[in-house]
């Protein structure tokens, strides 16, 4: 007789799915009689059950009291902590989109989500959700529209996705055979091909999928993904529309690209061509690319597999299917009742497969077309760009990396190169708020087709601007001055210290950068490589744990004066970038500040990189501190590439400089910049990407720290900006090589070249984070 058990059974139930394999568990074999009194048991719910249809597990229905609900019974090879992992996946979408039409979890009498029947020396796992009306599409007798019941599973299947985004559990990280990634194991299984034809179509499958599709793996985009979205698991009401996605026994972590294969392996089936079964995937595909929105559409490494993954998985489901019906003839009608329409698509004249293994490109083209990418122009190819490159543009101009990377276009955390490979930036914080953030580029496009012109006029843009800008500093920190970049901000910011104190000397960090004009290059030690500085530039160290700057700044005081120079400026980079990053103890800026005004001068705080939430919810790089700058600039990220800085100061600094000297810039200020700011402002308030930067960034550095590697000497920052400090110059350029070659991108800094530089868009999620982290612990094992 069935029984309900406790913790330590469930436990059990964990290790004996381990030494089974769910694929060859048979059924559980537990009749109504002895459900109906567990579940009464268990969940305390009473009332009519009959039975479900399934491939591994029990299921049942039961019409009780308090609602309708479906019982499922897994076979002894499924661990319990899979179960949990469904079930949890559950609970998070019941959060982040509560109106997605799935089941909601029933927890047990005991507050479980998974509870546990033992028979003859076995545990079975057992699970308790809502039931989802209607009836699956496999099984519906209305007339169904193909086409929009495509794009609207397409739709759903992209919605899914969306919602399933930040979901993590660690069973998703598990090993079954449905798992897409596991393509070549099926070649001990082969035999269950009876067709010689068959079987080398199958093989030719797989071949590729190893030779093309298996190097792009690691650079495509991955989360917790449905990985079984077919007509079985999704149920219609009686009207033929989409009403609810069922079964989450495949979940796992993987390719989100994987997730839209599967689905659309399902989407050919029972075609009568080929050539049908190719439009019907490409509308498929267009519908799920357009439900995922402008920021999340599918990339071009996606685009270029997923014509292999779906044949892919239509050869996984015909081999395992075969090797299943043998295993379990009990259960072959329903193993096998999607065989015959999957050997149609995969292989003969005519089919899916054939047509695609002949000529994939003209597929792919197809595929591409339908979702908007056939108008890209082919770049021209990188080495003969770079031969072109070399003859008009100045010798002095630095490329990153051995390998030249060719970007062709940009989606959020991503840069597309010209062979279409997706690479991870962690590197570029110009694009703030994601690479070709939609509402940027349409307030840009909007103003440009409206008005561009200079302050000279009266314009709302530039002044709304300013007025928000403004409103995220602290004190009387209100008035703008724009110009075109980080460099020139800092070049205008010397001229108001140097007009409003009479003084002509500068005080900076011993390895600092502050941009390219002559000025600011001047007060630029990186740029010098050890040369002698002018002898109006002082420099001081930067900052550690628990030092303060005042008496640094003394020093640096005191060097100016014997060169006949009082103190200007005090000019700090806020984290101390190109010094190798430093995030500055609280009374650092606090006493450097004071002890510069104490001797005339004043405090310019350069937050070209810290600034504008990239150091977390505090916003400001200084404002690791009490204090406030006398004069604030901005370049970098406040257009999310568009060329755009700022100079922000008091009305009394502002005035004493209008009196001794005077800026107007022709392009600084301009309605279309000034537009493209604010909406900068706006996506980076409206999706709190500063408190983002502060948990994604925390749990970065911390995940860079466990890996524990003896070449790592310290992992430091704050926010979205991170150091990571190796044993030398040359581990770290190798390092930064590497990730390159494995589509992440970082830079170096610091005075010896030691520190990787990771300062991605503020966008960059938790997903990005751990691929970056495995890269960063391949390559390292590799050096």
């Amino acid at each position: 007789m069935a029984r309900r058990l406790g913790d330590e059974v469930v436990a059990k139930a964990s290790q004996v799915g381990n030494d089974l394999d769910p694929l060859t568990a048979p059924i559980p074999p537990f009749e109504l009689a002895e459900v109906a009194a567990y579940v009464e048991r268990a969940y305390g719910l009473r009332g009519t059950l009959t039975p479900l249809a399934g491939e591994r597990d029990l299921n049942v229905r039961l019409i009780a009291s308090e609602g309708d609900f479906a019982i499922k019974i897994a076979n002894a090879g499924e661990p319990a902590a899979a179960l949990d992992l469904q079930l949890a996946l559950l609970e998070h979408l019941a959060t982040s989109d509560p109106d997605l039409p799935v089941a909601r979890v029933r927890r047990s009498l005991a507050g479980r989500r998974v509870e546990s029947i033992e028979r003859g020396g076995q545990v079975f796992a057992v699970r308790c959700v809502t039931f989802l009306p209607g009836i699956t599409i496999s099984d519906a007798a209305v007339s169904l529209d193909g086409a929009r019941l495509r794009r609207e599973t397409g739709a759903l299947l992209a919605r899914f996705q969306r919602a399933a985004q930040g979901f993590f559990h660690p069973a998703a990280d598990r090993n079954i055979l449905w798992d897409l990634r596991r393509l070549g194991e099926l070649r001990p299984l082969l035999s269950e091909i009876g067709s010689f034809d068959e079987l080398k179509t199958v093989e030719r499958i797989l071949d590729r999928f190893e030779r093309v599709v298996r190097p792009v793996v690691p650079r495509l985009r991955a989360q917790v993904i449905h990985n079984d979205f077919n007509p079985d698991n999704l149920v219609v009401d009686d009207r033929g529309a989409l009403a609810g996605i069922l079964d989450f026994g495949d979940v796992l972590h993987g390719p989100r690209v994987m997730d839209l294969a599967v689905a659309a392996a399902y989407q050919v089936l029972g075609l009568p061509s080929g050539e049908a079964a190719i439009a019907a995937l490409s509308e498929f595909v267009a519908g799920y690319d357009t439900a995922l929105g402008p920021e999340n559409r599918l990339g071009d490494d996606e685009l270029s597999v997923v014509v292999d993954l779906v044949l892919g998985r239509l050869a996984q489901s015909r081999v395992v299917g075969l090797w299943r019906a043998e295993s379990h003839p009990e259960n072959r009608d329903y193993i096998l009742h999607h065989a015959a329409p999957v050997a149609a698509a995969l292989h003969g004249a005519g089919s899916l497969g054939e047509i695609a293994l002949r000529d994939l490109a003209q597929v792919e083209e197809r595929l591409r077309d339908a979702c908007g990418r056939a108008d890209l122009v082919a770049p021209a190819a990188t080495a003969d760009l770079a031969a072109r490159r070399r003859q008009v543009l100045a010798p002095g101009l630095r490329i990153s990396y051995r390998e030249p990377l060719h970007p062709v276009r940009g989606e959020g955390v991503w840069l597309i190169d010209s062979n279409g490979h997706r690479m991870l930036d962690a590197y570029n914080n110009v694009a703030q708020v994601g690479h070709s953030h939609p509402q940027v580029v349409d307030a840009l496009a909007r103003q440009a087709r409206a008005l561009n012109t200079n302050t000279r006029y009266l314009t709302d843009a530039v002044v709304a601007y300013a007025e928000e800008l403004g409103s995220l500093l602290p004190g009387d920190l209100s008035v703008c001055y724009f110009v075109c970049s980080g460099s020139e901000a800092n070049d205008l910011a010397w001229r108001i210290a140097k007009t409003v104190t009479g003084n002509t000397g500068a005080i900076v960090t011993e390895h600092a950068y502050h941009g390219a004009t002559d000025a600011v290059m001047a007060m630029s030690p990186e740029e010098h490589r050890g040369a002698p500085l002018v002898d109006w530039v002082a420099t001081i160290t930067p900052p550690r744990p628990e030092s303060e700057g005042g008496d640094e700044v003394e020093r640096a005081i005191a060097t100016l004066g014997r060169a006949g120079h009082r103190p200007a400026a005090l000019v700090l980079d806020s984290i101390f970038s190109s010094d190798g990053i430093w995030d500055a103890p609280a009374p650092y800026f606090e006493s450097a500040a004071a002890a510069v005004r104490a001797a005339g001068g004043l405090w310019i705080a350069d937050e070209v990189q810290a600034g504008l939430g990239r150091v977390g919810k505090r916003f400001w790089g200084f404002a690791a501190g009490s204090a406030t700058p006398d004069l604030v600039t901005l370049g970098k990220p406040l257009g999310n590439g568009h060329p755009m800085g700022a100079v922000v100061t008091t009305p009394a600094i502002a005035e004493a400089f209008a009196r001794g000297g005077y800026y107007f810039s022709t392009f600084g200020g301009n309605p279309v910049s000034a537009e493209v700011g604010r909406a900068v402002l706006a996506v980076t308030l409206k999706e709190r990407l500063a408190e983002r930067a502060d948990s994604v960034g925390d749990g970065l550095r911390q995940a860079i720290r466990n890996l524990g590697h003896p070449a790592i000497r310290e992992v430091r920052g704050v926010g979205q900006f991170t150091g990571v400090e190796l044993k030398d110059g040359d581990l770290t350029r190798e390092v930064v090589e590497g990730l390159r070659n494995r589509g992440v991108l970082v830079g170096r800094t610091g005075p010896r070249s030691d520190v990787l530089k990771i300062r991605p868009p503020l966008v960059f999620g938790q997903e990005h984070a751990e691929q970056l982290v495995a890269a960063v612990s391949e390559v390292l094992t590799l050096c």
